[in-house]
């Protein structure tokens, strides 16, 4: 932790003009005056994305005051994190920095097909969920909790405490959904999906606050899996899925390492056969060591739709419990359990792992 009182994160895009500033409107809404937030651009642009100061604006935050700026050394150089986001901007660490460096590659709805507000709604809520996530880290990493603010000031907490209505919240998620889905599905199917969602999700949730947001985002894996396998949305690019029994190692691996070096040229999932209910804490280190931050993923159980829209399929431990459906491209990779391994032999697993995704993005990408 650098030597300010409170924590500081500095978000980094090319431009400055749409995700990271999303990021730290998302940040300054949740975190309020407990977090420094900070925002700059590769190659900053000349004003800010008007959709997303829109999508902010209806979830409460603001952009108000800001503007593209570019990259301060002395800024980055304090910064407790600097977070870039997406694969385009590059960041170069610098001798003396306080903090770390993390890439989160986050969701673009528009290798799916999906524009406008529609698709920076999405990318909005893709963000908020890794923002709350690293509000909690941020958190955890301090000797005590993130400070309150002064009595009677009204602000919110670092991570908000609500209680979760069922009732609302589904009634809220199924409009939003149905409208993200219109033509696609009815109130009926987007209703199913999110209360298998919540049944899924709630009983391991530990942050209660976060479960909308989980809830909203398996939902919606779900929904656009479903699509997809009954051809009613078409795929921009190749579906590529990880499955492992528990869902919390290697798939989850694969899955994090494959999204992080195609650079959304493919589009990933991952499941297993018998989820367990949390990733194992040494996984999610060492993908941070390659600045891969598994903040938001979870253990999710296979489903047929999932199986049917993927392309390519990669199973891993799990034996025969993956259903078979011709047209598929299977391949079973026999790669170690990271499950009560020591950290250097993780390490290891993580390398088997990357060597094996490379070869298999040259073989569907080129």
């Amino acid at each position: 932790m650098s030597g300010s009182a409170r924590p500081s994160v500095l978000f980094v895009c090319v431009k400055n003009g749409g995700k990271s500033q999303i990021a730290a409107a998302l940040m300054r809404h949740v975190a309020g005056d407990r977090v420094d937030v900070m925002s700059a651009g590769t190659e900053p642009g000349g004003a800010l994305n008007s959709e997303a100061e829109q999508a902010v604006a209806e979830v409460g935050a603001s952009m108000a005051g800001e503007f593209p700026k570019p990259i301060d050394s002395t800024v980055l150089a304090r910064a407790d994190r600097v977070v870039v986001l997406g694969s385009e901007a590059h960041v170069e660490p610098m001798d003396g920095m306080a903090g770390s460096i993390v890439t989160w590659e986050t969701d673009e709805p528009s290798a799916r097909g999906i524009t406008g507000m529609e698709r920076m709604r999405l990318v909005r809520d893709d963000i908020s969920e890794r923002v709350r996530a690293l509000v909690t880290e941020l958190s955890d990493d301090e000797s005590e909790p993130l400070p309150a603010s002064a009595a009677g000031s009204g602000q919110e907490s670092a991570v908000p405490s609500m209680a979760v209505d069922r009732e609302t919240l589904t009634g809220q998620l199924v409009a939003d959904l149905t409208y993200s889905y219109r033509g696609v599905f009815d109130t009926v199917q987007v209703r199913e999906a999110v209360a298998d969602a919540w049944d899924l999700l709630e009983p391991r949730s530990t942050i209660r606050a976060f479960l909308p947001i989980l809830v909203a985002r398996q939902a919606r894996e779900q929904l656009m899996a479903t699509a997809q396998a009954e051809g009613k949305v078409a795929k921009k690019v190749p579906e590529v899925l990880f499955v492992c029994v528990h869902n919390a190692g290697r798939s989850q691996m694969a899955a994090a390492l494959t999204e992080h070096l195609s650079a959304r040229r493919v589009h990933v999932r991952s499941a297993g056969s018998a989820p367990t209910g949390e990733i194992n804490p040494q996984v999610i280190e060492v993908l941070r060591e390659r600045g891969i931050a598994l903040g938001t993923a979870y253990p999710k159980p296979l489903s047929d739709s999932v199986i049917q829209a993927a392309d390519v399929i990669i199973t891993m431990g799990c034996g025969d419990t993956c259903p078979y459906f011709p047209g598929k491209r299977y391949e079973d990779w026999e790669v170690a359990d990271p499950a009560g391994q020591p950290i250097d032999v993780v390490r290891e697993i993580r390398d088997d792992i990357q060597a094996r995704v490379t070869t298999l993005l040259r073989q569907i990408l080129d």
